[in-house]
């Protein structure tokens, strides 16, 4: 992964949540991938918390988070966002901040409750060794929780054609996987998968809830969940 590839996009990052589009995507994905994600003790690892977006969940939930992203930009905002948080939410726990790369500091992970990590793997080189090594760092009966941008998608069809009009977009750098393809991941145990995004992206928002309760075709968002015996 690469830093500089994020920090251009830092600041207008969060513009994507309102939009139209943005809003009724984050509120399916969010949707799937809370009711998924359980830990069953205070202790989370996130990886890739960009700009703090599930930071903020997390934290209110009551967990006790230690959040690492590549991008210092990125992180920037994610802490300005939870200090604006913490101020006028009680009895916050403090997040811990880890600017730096996963891929490179596997071997200086403590043990952790859950896992947890949105948008951030398509992004990571050989997302399944990292995968394992994660796994390793679960305590008995720990979550570990990725979503993912789903390939052979409306969605991975569309982040393709961003690439196509901009070569130099952070989507240039992204592999998507098939939840297929995921769910073969050899992590320790077998992955329970979560589907979403049914409707494509040039849908009116109107429409798209609509089209999202019928869950026909491919998904464009897939999260998957390990749970350590």
């Amino acid at each position: 992964m690469n830093e500089a590839l994020f920090d251009p996009i830092a600041a207008h990052y969060d513009s994507w949540y309102s939009t139209e589009l943005g809003s009724v995507s984050d509120q399916v994905e969010r949707h799937l991938a809370q009711s998924m994600f359980k830990s069953p003790g205070p202790q989370v690892l996130e990886i890739g918390c960009g700009t703090g977006h599930y930071t903020s969940w997390l934290v209110q939930e009551g967990y006790e988070v230690t959040a690492v992203d590549i991008s210092g930009e990125m992180m920037a905002r994610a802490q300005q966002k939870i200090a604006a948080l913490t101020s006028n939410v009680m009895n916050t726990k403090p997040v811990r901040w880890w600017h730096g790369d996963i891929t490179e500091i596997l071997d200086q992970l403590a043990t952790y409750d859950g896992i947890f990590s949105m948008t951030a793997f398509e992004f990571v080189p050989e997302p399944e060794k990292v995968l394992q090594e994660l796994f390793k760092h679960l305590k008995p009966g720990g979550c570990l929780m990725i979503g993912l941008i789903a390939g052979e998608s409306s969605w991975s069809e569309y982040y393709a054609e961003v690439v196509r009009n901009k070569p130099t977009s952070v989507f240039a750098r992204a592999a998507l996987y098939t939840k297929d393809e995921i769910a073969s991941w050899q992590i320790g145990v077998p992955a329970e998968i979560g589907e979403c995004l049914f409707f494509p992206p040039n849908v009116q928002s109107a429409e798209a809830l609509a089209i999202e309760e019928k869950r026909q075709g491919n998904p464009g968002f897939v999260v998957a969940k390990w749970v350590k015996g």
